[in-house]
């Protein structure tokens, strides 16, 4: 079984009852757990609010001896987040976490990074055999003020992996040498669906994003935060240049810097970059987010969507130039309905944007 949930930001579209219905989805999801709920979270900070369900369900679990654990980004960086094309998350995790659950049962296990990178997953595995992942983190702005989406699905294969994935960080507390070899397809239900892991397989996610895109005959929808990976833009560029109708979205003030970085640069592949980007966001709306402050509303368009043909890449996955080296999930799920309820999500939000 699959199920998606997608996310608006409720100032354009969404609807006022969206964030205490994830949070009561979440809630419910860790409320089905009978011998373990593992999470591996970016960025967990949530007003009383929408904090009282999901606190009270890992609490709860935990105290009826599921094994309740959570892994969190303990190395944020605090500035250059457009270079890094990373989605801005102030320090406060470690200190939100530790106050609402420090005293339960549940283990808390901060997992450190490479300078520049991130632990940036957004998953829950549930009894080995429920997964939780997408682009969305667990705060307040995540479920109120952007564009996001969450993936669920029943699966004792993709469980296995993301379970892998977990135990790798959660043993190490780094996100180095975690993620290699996790790679693999299962069936679920009439989808294919594929997964990997970074940053042992980094480099092979974006190529898989390259080989989609290069493969494409008759759908190309993207809705990214940033579009920064060089081989991913000239993959788009010639799709686009060979006729392939090209749609979607992007966070206008995550690119905004990049693109004029790249334009002062005098290296060639900052040329070519540009010249591609060019080329791409011709055929894209982009959302005008908040500029970025610690304590401001971030609003970013922060899907992590390519949709090719009948097949939808998502996860934590951005398509960005650093992604590769993060510890990342992406999956790749080939199947007609869900292609068509993404594309069709897409559409409308650049309709909305484009209005704008």
């Amino acid at each position: 079984m699959t199920e998606i949930t997608l996310l608006r930001d409720i100032a354009h579209g969404g609807r006022i009852a969206q964030p205490a219905r994830i949070a009561a989805r979440l809630a419910a999801f860790v409320g089905t757990a009978r011998t373990s709920a593992h999470l591996a979270v970016y960025d967990f900070r949530l007003g009383d609010e929408l904090a009282e369900p999901v606190v009270a369900a890992l609490t709860e679990a935990a105290a009826n001896g599921v094994d309740v654990r959570i892994a969190y980004d303990a190395s944020k960086p605090a500035t250059g987040f457009a270079k890094l094309g990373a989605d801005p998350a102030p320090p406060g995790t470690a200190q939100w976490l530790h106050s609402r659950l420090g005293e339960s049962k549940v283990g808390l296990r901060p997992v450190t990074t490479p300078s520049g990178q991130l632990m940036h997953d957004k998953y829950v595995v549930v009894d080995g055999r429920r997964v939780w992942t997408g682009s969305t983190n667990f705060t307040d702005d995540a479920w109120t003020r952007q564009e996001n989406n969450v993936v669920r699905i029943n699966s004792t294969a993709l469980g296995a992996a993301f379970e892998r994935d977990f135990e790798q960080l959660w043993e190490s507390g780094d996100i180095r040498r975690t993620g290699l070899g996790d790679r693999g397809t299962i069936t679920v239900g009439s989808a294919a669906v594929s997964w990997s892991f970074a940053p042992g397989e980094g480099p092979a996610m974006d190529s898989d994003l390259v080989a989609m895109v290069s493969g494409v005959r008759n759908r190309l929808v993207i809705a990214s935060m940033v579009v920064t990976s060089h081989a991913l833009l000239s993959a788009l560029a010639r799709a686009v240049d060979a006729g392939v109708g090209l749609s979607g979205m992007f966070d206008a003030g995550q690119m905004g810097p990049i693109a004029r970085a790249w334009a002062r640069s005098r290296s060639a592949a900052s040329a070519q970059a540009l010249a591609d980007w060019t080329t791409v966001s011709a055929r894209l709306v982009g959302k005008k987010s908040t500029p970025y402050t610690p304590t401001g509303v971030h609003d970013f368009m922060h899907l992590k969507v390519l949709v090719c043909d009948d097949t939808v890449a998502t996860g934590s996955y951005n398509f960005s130039a650093n992604a590769e080296a993060n510890a990342e999930n992406q999956l790749r799920i080939t199947a007609p309905a869900i292609a068509d309820k993404y594309a069709a999500f897409v559409a409308t939000l650049v309709r909305a944007y484009g209005r704008a």
